[in-house]
């Protein structure tokens, strides 16, 4: 029971950026650095980015954690498997497309992201976001037109090739859940 409402409050705290508003905690990581005395720059920016996207990878990681079958880390142990071949040959691809779901959602939050990187990219480093929202203060130009289309579009390859990369885990658990009827008929 303790360990049960231990992992609540972590995945509770985990939350908590995910309702924070952007602004917010551009300004909290702002006054963080500010204490620490960490330069602001790409650095900052970096650290900003990941706290900011760890939410959504547990968000995306941890449902195929709960659906991953726990016997199949036990009959690797039986079987004469380290922690290491486990992980690699187990654990990670059961939970691969949720790393690609969490990696392609993580990118796209960090290059849709302005304010928490306006508020930590201090002179001298800019991101993409930033880049576009400074040059579009000063009227819009072919450039932003052209930055802008090529962000849609690879946004667009990204998801499309998310899709079928989320369709072929489909039919690949689809073909094990046939194949283990079968075996269970002819038992």
């Amino acid at each position: 029971m303790r360990q049960k409402s231990k992992r609540q409050l972590v995945l509770n705290l985990n939350n908590i950026l995910m309702v924070t508003p952007d602004v917010m905690i551009g300004a909290s990581f702002l006054i963080l650095f500010s204490l620490l005395a960490i330069q602001l720059g790409f650095f900052s920016v970096l650290l900003a980015h990941i706290a900011f996207n760890v939410p959504i990878v547990v968000l995306m990681v941890l449902p195929r954690l709960y659906e991953m079958n726990d016997t199949m880390v036990t009959a690797a142990q039986d079987l004469g498997a380290n922690y290491f071949q486990v992980l690699t040959r187990v654990v990670l691809p059961s939970i691969a497309s949720g790393i690609m779901a969490g990696f392609f959602m993580a990118f796209t939050y960090s290059l849709d992201d302005f304010a928490v990187t306006f508020f930590l990219a201090g002179n001298g480093f800019s991101t993409l976001s930033v880049e576009i929202y400074s040059r579009a203060r000063r009227g819009i130009s072919l450039e932003i037109n052209a930055i802008s289309t090529l962000m849609f579009i690879m946004s667009l390859i990204l998801v499309i090739g998310y899709y079928f990369i989320q369709t072929g885990e489909q039919r690949r658990l689809n073909r094990m859940a046939k194949a283990q009827k079968g075996g269970r008929r002819r038992a």
